[in-house]
């Protein structure tokens, strides 16, 4: 009853810690996937900066300026508003075409852009006006 028991362990541990032969993979290959890995995260790294100076140039056209502290907080209460303000506008008109669980969300996108641009608002009055 011992050797059945020591034989059931050693399969069992051959199984459950012994990798598969098809996962093996040489090291030339495992260089070779983590290089093009690395590579698409650059190039998507790099992407993503270029939008943020495109958005950063366009801010500064308009005349948004996200340089100092209270002119931010001023900033992110108008975009919360005004996106709640949309988003609300849109889930009315969802609740017209009878799609009650994308007007849940929807609103409570709205309800939440709502709540950060008030305590933006609070946030911007504190660091202007609480000196």
């Amino acid at each position: 009853m011992k050797i059945i028991k020591t034989i059931v362990l050693v399969l069992f541990g051959a199984f459950a810690f012994v990798q598969p032969a098809s996962a093996i993979v040489t090291s030339s290959d495992a260089s070779t996937m983590s290089i093009e890995k690395q590579k698409t995260a650059l190039k998507k790294e790099f992407k993503a900066q270029k939008k943020m100076a495109k958005l950063e140039r366009f801010f500064h056209r308009v005349g948004i300026d996200f340089q100092t502290d209270p002119d931010r907080w001023m900033w992110f209460w108008i975009f919360g508003w005004g996106l709640a303000i949309v988003l609300s506008i849109v889930a009315a008109a969802t609740i017209a075409t009878g799609t009650v669980g994308t007007f849940g969300l929807l609103y409570l996108l709205a309800s939440l852009l709502g709540l950060f641009g008030t305590i933006s608002l609070i946030v911007w009055l504190v660091k202007k006006f609480g000196k």
